[in-house]
């Protein structure tokens, strides 16, 4: 029984919850969670601003359980987070193979409260905390966009830098102890007379080994889209949603409960009003997710309230 009480102790700590709040990515992390925030592109993705600083700061909103067969038994996951992101993106006017290029930084503080159980034919162990902390850092060193008539589209890569806070005893962590990198396209076609909108985001995201687990989790792609219909110039109501799949399993002597490869659909309406303050650009998006067909990871709902001032 003793021997069976560590190496289940020893499961919890190794599958342990890593939440990670910058930059919506898509990719399975160790307890089944991205370092990416699922939906983070949505309308007009596809679109770079002209040259100036845009602001953007969202607070995102996620609650979720996971119920899953793993070789030592039934995993139950519950996980609630709040998530304050914002990110800064300088155009500049400088051009790149054509078009324009801008760099982007983002961090955020995540508030986590994650408890997980296991059951097995011998008994239950269950662990859970809280926390509230600093997520990894995300820099976008390179993001280039081009524009042509209905349409725009960039190209941009991203990287998490191991900044949050994060320790491998812990339940709950903002940060993930790895680096992972991110290339991804962003499209959008909209028509000005007409007020339709169609926008997407192809993410792929691979990461590092976590040193202090020996965890290396999937590599995951991932499709962020958006169907806008503007009623006037300043509001537009649409439909939002994501899907995102991993594409090898886990591994590492430290991914005791297998492969995990995850998979997730989230669909939900979305909406944004545009207007100006002093001269001032804003644009408030507001989004609300629903999860579907989830596999190895939580299951749940999500809203955002996002503002956007381009100065």
């Amino acid at each position: 029984m003793r021997l069976l009480i560590c190496r289940l102790a020893g499961l919890l700590m190794a599958s342990q919850l890593v939440v990670a709040g910058t930059s919506h990515s898509a990719r399975a992390m160790e307890g089944g969670q991205s370092p990416y925030f699922k939906g983070f592109r949505d309308f007009m993705t596809g679109v770079l601003p002209g040259p100036g600083v845009q602001v953007r700061e969202d607070l995102y909103v996620y609650s979720g359980t996971e119920r899953s067969t793993v070789p030592q038994g039934r995993l139950t996951v519950d996980l609630k987070t709040v998530s304050s992101v914002l990110s800064t993106t300088f155009v500049t006017p400088y051009q790149f193979l054509g078009g324009d290029y801008a760099f982007a930084v983002r961090g955020a503080v995540t508030d986590v409260n994650a408890s997980q159980s296991v059951a097995t034919p011998r008994g239950t162990l269950s662990a859970s905390g809280k926390l509230t902390g600093f997520n990894d850092i995300v820099v976008n060193p390179i993001i280039v966009g081009w524009h042509s008539g209905y349409f725009h589209w960039n190209v941009s890569a991203s990287v998490w830098m191991p900044a949050g806070s994060y320790d491998k005893n812990r339940t709950a962590n903002t940060g993930k102890n790895v680096w992972a990198f991110s290339p991804q396209f962003g499209v959008t076609y909209f028509n000005l007379k007409t007020g339709w909108e169609i926008s997407g985001a192809a993410i792929f995201i691979t990461a590092t080994t976590n040193s202090a687990t020996n965890y290396r989790s999937g590599d995951i792609a991932q499709f962020d889209f958006a169907l806008g219909k503007a009623f006037s110039p300043q509001f537009k109501l649409g439909l939002v949603g994501y899907y995102a799949q991993q594409l090898n399993d886990d591994s590492g002597s430290g991914a005791i409960l297998g492969g995990r490869k995850m998979r997730i659909l989230g669909v939900g309406p979305g909406a944004t009003y545009s207007f100006s303050l002093n001269g001032v650009a804003i644009n408030l998006v507001a989004k609300y997710y629903r999860e579907f067909d989830a596999q190895n990871t939580t299951q749940g709902d999500s809203g955002t309230l996002s503002a956007r001032i381009k100065f």
